[in-house]
């Protein structure tokens, strides 16, 4: 990825690199994001913002992560009750939820990582995306853990009306691993298998939408496990204020799902306007 720095006439923003695929990311002033398209590396094309309409983007490079290289509630942070500690991490306009159990060790909803094992099999590696990067050659990224995964979105100030718009998600090594060969609870998977995800969209108590996507797929002669990040249309969600994760899989036992329940995101999208 080759860096370059400009200056924006009267937009006060400035371009922090450029990606194989030809995209750039352009923070204004003001804190939106504008997505341009690069012709080459020479040149950089763009429309003006509209000035009633603020993109954001969650691109989780913003979270500290300490020592470790993640973030999974264990400092503590959250608000204790009944020995778990419910917490949150932000980045950009959105807030994530996890639940930390100090005697157990063990988090539920999101944590945010830095760590990119692509070979070893097993829960210790839970962290680490089977892609070995964060989406576009990034640093850091977010993971869902268990049905029940929140995020919610706030407002800026003086905008009042949301449009979720897309997220980048990928398997992490974990689970790509057990679908692949099969592990203490879980099948190696087979003709006829899959393991999706499904984001919900709430605003109050009312659903807005909801998104599948299939994260391993052994359907009508498929060998499909996801291993790189692929980017999902969350327009469905409408104008959701709050979006809630849940998994599904064709290996299932007296507990539920026995496929580990994880996925990873990056460059979660929002636009809100006036």
């Amino acid at each position: 990825m080759k860096k370059i720095f400009i200056s924006v006439l009267a937009m006060a923003a400035f371009v922090l690199s450029v990606s194989a695929q030809q995209k750039v990311y352009v923070w204004q002033a003001d804190g939106n994001v504008l997505e341009l398209n690069v012709s080459n590396i020479d040149s950089i094309s763009f429309t003006a913002p509209n000035p009633n309409v603020s993109r954001s983007v969650a691109t989780f490079e913003d979270v500290a992560l300490g020592e470790q290289g993640f973030w999974n509630g264990s400092d503590l942070s959250g608000e204790e009750d009944s020995g778990n500690y419910y917490g949150s991490f932000t980045s950009s306009v959105f807030s994530f939820d996890n639940i930390y159990t100090a005697a157990w060790g063990s988090y539920m909803g999101f944590a945010c990582s830095s760590l990119t094992d692509t070979v070893t099999s097993g829960f210790t590696n839970q962290y680490s995306p089977k892609a070995g990067e964060g989406a576009n050659g990034s640093a850091q990224f977010a993971l869902a853990y268990e049905n029940g995964a929140t995020f919610n979105c706030t407002y800026k100030e003086g905008y009042t009306n949301n449009t979720l718009k897309s997220v980048m998600i990928t398997n992490g090594t974990y689970v790509y691993n057990e679908i692949r060969d099969g592990g203490a609870y879980s099948k190696k998977f087979e003709s006829g298998d899959w393991f999706k995800v499904t984001f919900t969209g709430y605003k109050g108590e009312a659903e807005t939408g909801s998104v599948d996507y299939y994260l391993a797929d052994f359907r009508d002669g498929k060998t499909y496990i996801n291993k790189e990040w692929v980017e999902i249309d969350l327009t469905p969600l409408a104008d959701a204020t709050t979006v809630m994760i849940a998994f599904d899989s064709t290996d299932k036992g007296d507990y539920g799902v026995n496929t580990p329940k994880y996925v990873f995101i990056d460059n979660l999208t929002i636009e809100q306007t006036k």
